[in-house]
C-alpha cells in the first residue's frame, strides 16, 4: 500500500478511495514533495516507496520528457494552478507507456495550500492511434504532392468551400481565403462555357437519389489568357434514408489536366489528319492508275510511268516523317530544297554537274509535301523523256525567290533538243500538275515553251506552302 502518515480521518478515506480508483493516484506537501502513490503506481512501475518518495519517482519518466514535466510542474507550484503533462512512464518491464497526469491544490478556508492531488491516466493507447493517425496524414499529404491534386469539400447547406493550398494555385484562389470562399465565387473562377456543365455535374451527384460520383472538366483562364484545364473528382455525403435522403457535403480532389488534354487533343488532330492524308493517297493512285491507262501506249510504258509516279508518292510519304541525324532538315522542319533534291535524286547520278537548285529557305508543310512531290516528278519524268535530262548535255536550274508573301519558283531547261512548236497533247502528268498546284497549293503554273527548253513558272502563297 501507499505510504501516507494520516493525520486526519480525511486523509484516510482519501487513501482508501485512492486505493480503489483504476487510475494511479499520487499526493504531496505544499511544496511539492512527493509523499504517497497508490498500489496501482507500485504494481505498473515495479518501484518501491523509497524510491518514489520526494524526487525519486521522476526516474520512471522517459529521459526525454522530464525536462518538461518539471517545468510544468514548477509552473503549476509557482501559480497554485492546475497541473497537467503528457509524459511516457516505465513500466516494471522496463517498456513505456503514454500517460496523462492531472493535479489539482487543496487549499485550507485561509487559502492555504495544503495537499496537492493527482491522477495518471494511461493513454498508451490513444497516442499509438494518434501516431498511425499522424503517419496516414503524412502519406496521404505525400501521394497528393506527388500526384499534384489538389483537395477541397463544399458544405452543400451553406455553400461554402474550403481547400488546401494546391488547390488555391491550381484555381487562382488567394491562399487566406481557402477556408471560406463561397461557391459562387468559385464558379466565377471557371470559364463561362464550362460553368453551366460543373453546375450540372454537382447537381446530378448531390440528387437524394444519386450515387454522390462526381467528375468534371473544365477550364480555368490564367493571367496571361492561356487556358488552364481542370479534372476534378469527389463524392457526396448523404444524411437519411428514403425519401429524407439528402447530400450534406460534397469532397474530392483535382488535378491539373492540361498536359494531358493537348496530348490528347494532338492525338485526334494526328488521327483525323492521317485519315485524311491516307484517302487523298488512295484518291491519287486510283486517279493515276486510271488516267495513265488512257494514255499510255502500251503496257510497259503504263508499268513504267506508273511506277515512276507511285515512287513519288511513296518518297514524299517519307518525307513528312520526323527528320534524322545528317538530314537537310531545319530545325525539325522540312525545307522545299531538301524536298527537290529527293525528288530528282535518281538524275543526280547521270546530270550531277548539270542540275542546280537555288533559293532561300522555305519551310513545306506536310499538307502540302505530296502535291509539290508530284509536281516536280511530273516535271522532271518529261524532262527525263523529251527535254534536257534526256541528253548528257542537259542542264536544269530550279530557283525560286520569296517576295511578299508569294513565292515565285522558275523550272528551267537548257541544251536538250530543240523544241519547234508547244506540244498538241496534254497528258495526265500535266493534268496532274495543274490540277496539284492550283487546287491544293492555291498557285498557279505557267509553262513557256522556248527553242532551248521548257521554262515552268510557278508560284505559291507563303502560308499555303507551309501548311
Amino acid at each position: 500500500m501507499g505510504v501516507l502518515v494520516a493525520t486526519t480521518d480525511s486523509d484516510d478515506q482519501l487513501v482508501l478511495l485512492a486505493e480503489r480508483l483504476p487510475q494511479l493516484v499520487w499526493f504531496t506537501r505544499p511544496d511539492g514533495y512527493h509523499d504517497y502513490f497508490n498500489r496501482r503506481w507500485y504494481t505498473l512501475t515495479g518501484m518501491t516507496a523509497e524510491e518514489c518518495r520526494g524526487q525519486g519517482w521522476r526516474s520512471a519518466i522517459h529521459a526525454d520528457d522530464r525536462s518538461h514535466v518539471d517545468m510544468r510542474w514548477r509552473e503549476a507550484l509557482a501559480a497554485g494552478e492546475s497541473y497537467e503533462a503528457q509524459y511516457r512512464l516505465r513500466r516494471a518491464d522496463g517498456t513505456y507507456c503514454w500517460v496523462l497526469s492531472r493535479g489539482l491544490a487543496h487549499r485550507d478556508p485561509e487559502g492555504r495550500i495544503t495537499r496537492w492531488f493527482g491522477t495518471c491516466t494511461n493513454i498508451d493507447a490513444q497516442k499509438r492511434a494518434e501516431g498511425a493517425l499522424a503517419q496516414l496524414e503524412e502519406q496521404h499529404r505525400l501521394a497528393l504532392e506527388a500526384a499534384n491534386l489538389g483537395t477541397w469539400s463544399i458544405d452543400l447547406a451553406t455553400g461554402v468551400t474550403t481547400c488546401d493550398t494546391t488547390t488555391c494555385a491550381l484555381m487562382l484562389i488567394p491562399p487566406e481565403r481557402r477556408n471560406g470562399i463561397p461557391l459562387e465565387e468559385i464558379y466565377g473562377q471557371i470559364h463561362p462555357d464550362d460553368r453551366e456543365i460543373m453546375r450540372k455535374r454537382i447537381a446530378e451527384a448531390t440528387a437524394p437519389d444519386a450515387d454522390g460520383h462526381y467528375e468534371v472538366f473544365y477550364r480555368v483562364t490564367l493571367a496571361d489568357g492561356a487556358l488552364r484545364w481542370i479534372r476534378s473528382r469527389g463524392k457526396a455525403f448523404f444524411e437519411g434514408e428514403g425519401s429524407g435522403r439528402k447530400a450534406v457535403r460534397l469532397s474530392g480532389v483535382l488535378s491539373d489536366n492540361t498536359h494531358q488534354h493537348v496530348l490528347e487533343e494532338a492525338q485526334q488532330l494526328l488521327t483525323r489528319e492521317l485519315n485524311h492524308r491516307v484517302k487523298n493517297l488512295f484518291a491519287i493512285a486510283n486517279g493515276m492508275v486510271s488516267l495513265t491507262a488512257r494514255t499510255a501506249k502500251d503496257p510497259k510504258e503504263m508499268a513504267t510511268a506508273l511506277r515512276g509516279r507511285l515512287s513519288a508518292l511513296s518518297r514524299a510519304h517519307e518525307l513528312v516523317q520526323p527528320p534524322t541525324v545528317g538530314s537537310l532538315h531545319s530545325g525539325g522542319e522540312l525545307l522545299l530544297g531538301y524536298l527537290i533534291e529527293a525528288v530528282l535524286a535518281p538524275y543526280f547520278e547521270t546530270h550531277k554537274d548539270h542540275i542546280r537548285i537555288e533559293g532561300p529557305p522555305i519551310r513545306v508543310g506536310s499538307q502540302t509535301t505530296t502535291a509539290l512531290a508530284l509536281v516536280f516528278h511530273e516535271l522532271a519524268t518529261n524532262a527525263a523523256k523529251h527535254g534536257c535530262l534526256s541528253v548528257h548535255e542537259g542542264h536544269l536550274v530550279i530557283h525560286w525567290t520569296l517576295e511578299g508573301g508569294q513565292v515565285r519558283l522558275d523550272w528551267t531547261e537548257t541544251g536538250g533538243p530543240s523544241i519547234e512548236t508547244p506540244p498538241g497533247f496534254q497528258g495526265f502528268g500535266h493534268q496532274l500538275t495543274q490540277r496539284s498546284i492550283a487546287g491544293q497549293l492555291g498557285g498557279t503554273l505557267e509553262r513557256e515553251w522556248r527553242h532551248e527548253g521548257l521554262c515552268a513558272h510557278m508560284t505559291f502563297p507563303l502560308d499555303r506552302l507551309a501548311g
